[in-house]
């Protein structure tokens, strides 16, 4: 059941972080996401068959981190409108998977604050609202991190100087690797470094749903 859960959530998450790859890709004039369907919110044209449902299922069966990712988004930068530089335009459309994730954090709050003044929270609707809010905000943090092929690696790009280039380049060679080396040996790095994070989200929470 637990499992079943985390994978509906993770499921609606990453449907919601790559809907909106797809939508500011579009809105700067790139309609490679509308032919191929991603302008959507249906989370099927989303998935992807090993990290949105294998690689989860076996994960939170196994000692490997739990953890998965959607079919990312197909779009051409020569498209975007002129008013913005190519880089500038991976840049905004990489930071919109990671901006809906925030936003559906929102909501859930929103939803959450809702309910606790109007209805008494049973214990699995806590559970779902709980669940959705911390991966919500762990999806967000984990794409911001400034690793190719993460969002976060299209970012930095954008603001790198002329002279830094090397280190995307550096970036886009190796970020890979130390991607995986953190989810594989980093596990309690990330975890002090994100446990303030999630210490504050459960107290955003819990004052929302006080009555």
């Amino acid at each position: 059941m637990t499992v079943g859960l985390y994978l509906v959530c993770l499921i609606l998450s990453i449907a919601v972080h790559e809907y909106c790859h797809a939508v500011a890709a579009d809105r700067l004039g790139d309609p490679t996401p509308e032919r191929e369907g991603r302008v959507s919110l249906n989370p099927l044209v989303h998935a992807d068959p090993v990290g949105t449902f294998i690689m989860p299922i076996v994960a939170a069966f196994t000692a490997l981190p739990l953890l998965g990712w959607g079919r990312p988004v197909s779009t051409q930068p020569s498209n975007y409108t002129r008013k913005v530089s190519m880089r500038s335009g991976m840049a905004l459309v990489a930071f919109a998977g990671p901006f809906g994730n925030f936003v559906l954090a929102l909501l859930v709050l929103g939803i959450a604050a809702v309910m606790g003044r109007t209805m008494e929270i049973s214990v699995g609707m806590h559970t779902v609202l709980t669940t959705m809010l911390q991966l919500n905000v762990l999806l967000m943090l984990f794409n911001l991190l400034p690793l190719h092929p993460l969002d976060g690696g299209k970012i930095l790009a954008a603001f790198l100087p002329a002279r830094l280039e090397h280190i995307d380049e550096f970036l886009v060679r190796y970020g890979m690797w130390i991607l995986l080396g953190l989810v594989v040996l980093g596990g309690p790095l990330l975890g002090r470094l994100l446990g303030p994070v999630f210490d504050l989200v459960a107290r955003m929470y819990y004052v929302a749903v006080a009555a």
